[in-house]
């Protein structure tokens, strides 16, 4: 079932998603061993009959790492990484050890998966302080036993849920270039109309307020 979410409560779904990927980027930064700045050029909250045509948008072969949120909403986070971008974050965050170490593809497998739970989980509790719900996040999975797949097989993981789909920029101080990683959350439909519910009920439609609850609830 697809839930009717007006321009404005998309605004706020925004705001509130920016806020909680914010907040990862300093535990971003201390895995690292260095400066992270997570950027999140945009945000797009779809219909999920058409997430087959934004899916087409990502030709390229990706591993997926999917972390679930549990509690009092239920969703899913895919983080894509395509394998050029796997490189280059395995350049700064696994700096100190050789790339023909026996034991090298095992740690980059645990480095995305570390990734893919540092931010879900600062989308959850940001999620969890702004709206007063409870939700933990599950470890993260390779969605294709470690292995590069089309991006299409997510779509045999999620049905009935409701897309939103996040283009994140990162930016390491140690690179000159940014690594972007999309990534797509999607929540069923129950917690959809729960979210939007606490929305309308508590008015939460001013995001100067949401920046000053999600910088309160954060000392």
């Amino acid at each position: 079932m697809y839930i009717i979410i007006n321009e404005l409560e998309k605004d706020v779904l925004r705001e509130i998603i920016s806020i909680g990927l914010a907040r990862a980027a300093d535990s971003f930064s201390n895995y690292a061993k260095g400066g992270v700045l997570l950027d999140v050029p945009e945000i797009k909250i779809i219909e999920p009959r058409v997430l087959p045509d934004v899916i087409d948008e990502y030709q390229e072969i990706y591993y997926v790492i999917r972390s679930d949120i549990k509690g009092e909403l239920n969703g899913k986070t895919f983080l894509l990484f395509t394998a050029e971008n796997i490189t280059k974050i395995a350049d700064v965050c696994l700096e100190d050890v050789s790339s023909i170490s026996p034991d090298y593809d095992s740690q980059k497998q645990e480095m995305l998966l570390e990734i893919s739970q540092i931010i879900t989980s600062a989308l959850s509790t940001q999620l969890s302080k702004i709206l007063h719900l409870k939700l933990s996040t599950q470890n993260a999975s390779a969605l294709f036993a470690s292995e590069a797949s089309s991006i299409h097989h997510i779509l045999e993981d999620m049905p009935e849920y409701q897309p939103f789909v996040i283009t994140i920029k990162t930016y390491f101080r140690k690179l000159v270039k940014s690594v972007e990683l999309p990534m797509l959350v999607v929540f069923d439909s129950l917690s959809v109309s729960e979210l939007l519910r606490i929305i309308r009920r508590d008015n939460l439609y001013d995001y100067k307020l949401l920046k000053e609850t999600g910088r309160a609830n954060n000392f």
